[in-house]
């Protein structure tokens, strides 16, 4: 009998960036559930706390008051995660890129990179509530096959 499919995980927490490990609890196991390779996961991982960490720093002002929402929906061909906060977002294309030798030095800018290199999408999405960043992981054959031998 095959598994049952993995249904989609909310969590919603204060802008604190002592959440982000408690997050990572959560993301970590659903990216083994889902069959993602340990190489895979952690920079899987490591883009997706990036994400968490900006909507708390840049969308949130790290104001503890706000609430930011992650929501990770594994689906058979994919992985999406959601990171919505109160901010105003930003347009990722604009950008500088911290590849050029006037970026190189810069103590910040290179986490939208980092995100993009790893996933296969990343979306900023804006609305009068907030800002949604949605970051978005193709899953390879072989780790769909061993999901399917579950």
């Amino acid at each position: 009998m095959p598994a049952a499919p993995l249904q989609p995980v909310t969590l919603t927490c204060n802008t604190d960036l002592r959440f982000i490990d408690l997050i990572q609890v959560v993301g970590s196991e659903l990216l083994k559930h889902m069959n993602f390779s340990h190489e895979d996961g952690e920079r899987l991982w490591l883009a997706i706390q990036e994400g968490i960490g900006n909507a708390m720093r840049h969308g949130n002002k790290l104001d503890k008051r706000k609430t930011i929402q992650v929501t990770f929906t594994p689906l058979p061909q994919r992985l999406e995660i959601r990171i919505h906060d109160t901010g105003q977002g930003v347009d990722l294309d604009s950008l500088p890129n911290p590849n050029l030798s006037e970026n190189l030095l810069k103590p910040c800018g290179r986490g939208v990179y980092f995100m993009k290199q790893v996933m296969d999408s990343v979306v900023m999405e804006t609305t009068g509530e907030g800002s949604t960043l949605l970051l978005v992981k193709q899953r390879r054959h072989s780790e769909m096959m061993a999901e399917s031998s579950l």
